[in-house]
C-alpha cells in the first residue's frame, strides 16, 4: 500500500515537473550542462596551444611541463567544482519551483472542491428564498419581502464567486474546451456595449467607440472572448466616475487584432500594473468583487495565444489592451515547428 502511494506521489511529481518545464519552454538544467561542457574546451585548447608552441618534448618533461600540468589540473578541478556547485543550486531551484507548483495546484483543487460543494446548497437556499418572496409559501408583508429579496441578491453574489472559482480552476487545470470559429471582434464589442448601455446611461458616462476596421475577424472561442470584453468593460464602468468618459478602440495590426478599453478612473499605481492580474488581487477592497475577473481574463487571452496588459498612471485613468492573433491555427503551427 505504501509503495503504491509512493509511486503515485512520484508520478504526480513527474507530471508537475513536466508542467513546470512546459511553462519554461526549455529544460534549464540541460542548457546549463551544455554550457559547462562547452566551457571545458577552454582549458584543453590552452593546453594544446602551449603544447604546440613548446619547441621540444624534453621541455615538457621539465619545469615547464610540471607547471603546465598543474595549471591544467587546477582548470579541470575548478570546472568540476563550479559545475557541481551551480548544478546543485539549479537543482534546488527546480525542485522548489516544482513544489511551489504542486502546492498551488493542491490549493486550487481544494478551493474548487469547496466551491463545488457549496454550489448546490446555495442553489437550494436561493430557490426557497424566491419561493418565499413570490408568496408561494404564504403571504408576506413588505418588510419580510425586502429581507428575502436582499438574501436572494446575496446568494446571487455568492454564486458568482463560486462560478469564478470553478472557472479559474478549470482553466488552470486545462479542463476548458475552446470552441473556436471565425469571430468578428467588432460585433462582440457592439453586443457588449448594448448590454451595458443601461448602466452607462445611469452613470451618465459618455462612451466613444473607435472601430477602425469593419473586418476584425479572429479564429477564437466567441463566448470566451465575449467574457474578456465583458470583464474589461465592467471594470472600466465601475472605475469611471459619473459624468466622465470611456473609450473603446479596436483595429488590426498586421496578423493581429488589438482592442483597448480606456477609462477616466483614479488610475493604477505603477507597482500594481502587473499584480492586478494575480488571483484575488484587488486595488479597492471597499468595492464588491473577488479579484478573479482580471485573472480569468488573462488566462482566456493567453489560452488564445494573445497578450493583455494595463497602461496607467495615478489620477490619469487606465487603459487595458488586448492583442489577439487573427489566425490562431497559424500561430500554433509556427510554435509546433520551432
Amino acid at each position: 500500500m505504501k509503495n503504491r502511494e509512493k509511486d503515485a506521489e512520484i508520478s504526480r511529481d513527474g507530471l508537475i515537473k513536466d508542467s513546470v518545464l512546459q511553462e519554461l519552454k526549455e529544460n534549464p538544467y540541460r542548457k546549463f550542462s551544455i554550457a559547462f561542457a562547452l566551457m571545458t574546451v577552454i582549458p584543453f585548447l590552452t593546453f594544446f596551444y602551449v603544447f604546440t608552441s613548446v619547441a621540444s618534448f624534453d621541455a615538457l618533461a621539465g619545469q615547464t611541463g610540471g607547471i603546465l600540468f598543474i595549471c591544467l589540473l587546477i582548470a579541470v578541478c575548478g570546472f568540476v567544482i563550479g559545475y557541481l556547485i551551480i548544478g546543485s543550486i539549479l537543482k534546488r531551484l527546480f525542485i522548489y519551483a516544482t513544489r511551489l507548483k504542486r502546492s498551488d495546484q493542491l490549493k486550487s483543487t481544494l478551493v474548487a472542491s469547496v466551491a463545488h460543494e457549496l454550489k448546490n446548497p446555495i442553489t437550494i437556499i436561493r430557490t426557497n428564498l424566491c419561493t418565499l418572496s413570490d408568496g408561494l409559501a404564504g403571504g408576506m408583508n413588505e418588510t419580510q419581502k425586502k429581507i428575502t429579496d436582499l438574501c436572494v441578491k446575496v446568494t446571487d453574489r455568492m454564486t458568482r464567486i463560486i462560478n469564478d472559482l470553478l472557472d479559474l480552476h478549470k482553466i488552470e487545470a486545462g479542463m476548458v474546451d475552446a470552441k473556436r470559429e471565425q469571430c468578428d471582434i467588432s460585433k462582440l464589442l457592439k453586443s457588449q456595449i448594448e448590454e451595458f448601455d443601461p448602466i452607462i446611461n445611469k452613470k451618465n458616462i459618455s462612451l466613444v467607440t473607435e472601430l477602425l476596421d469593419a473586418n476584425l475577424m479572429v479564429w477564437a472561442d466567441g463566448d470566451k472572448i465575449t467574457r474578456v470584453i465583458n470583464n474589461l468593460l465592467s471594470n472600466a464602468i465601475k472605475n469611471t466616475p459619473e459624468g466622465q468618459g470611456l473609450t473603446l478602440r479596436a483595429y488590426p495590426i498586421e496578423r493581429f487584432v488589438r482592442f483597448e478599453v480606456a477609462d477616466k478612473g483614479p488610475g493604477i499605481p505603477t507597482d500594481k500594473l502587473e499584480k492586478i492580474f494575480d488571483k484575488f488581487e484587488r486595488l479597492d477592497t471597499t468595492k464588491e468583487g473577488t479579484g478573479l475577473g482580471l485573472s480569468i481574463t488573462k488566462d482566456i487571452v493567453e489560452m488564445h495565444k494573445g497578450r493583455i496588459w494595463a497602461e496607467s498612471a495615478p489620477g490619469k485613468g487606465s487603459t487595458f489592451v488586448v492583442v489577439l492573433p487573427r489566425d490562431l491555427r497559424r500561430v500554433m503551427r509556427l510554435q509546433a515547428a520551432e
